[in-house]
């Protein structure tokens, strides 16, 4: 499912990081700005993930390969 999207290893690497780290993961969720200065990414990896707005990591996730996929087309 996932080698359907473009390989981004730094958005990878952030839901990676939001799945074991519940502080991390909780300032993704309400305030991703803040939480994606922490991480090494490339404006464009930026604008992907701060532009998500979720209750939970599943549906953040969700709505990233969403964005992902509309952008290959």
């Amino acid at each position: 499912m996932m080698n359907s999207i473009p390989n981004r290893p730094a958005i990878t690497n952030v839901l990676i990081k939001a799945s074991a780290n519940s502080v991390f993961r909780t300032k993704l969720l309400t305030n991703p700005q803040a939480a994606l200065a922490e991480m090494n990414l490339s404006p464009e990896d930026i604008e992907v993930l701060a532009g998500v707005e979720a209750q939970n990591l599943p549906e953040y996730a969700q709505q990233v390969k969403i964005k992902l996929m509309a952008e290959r087309t």
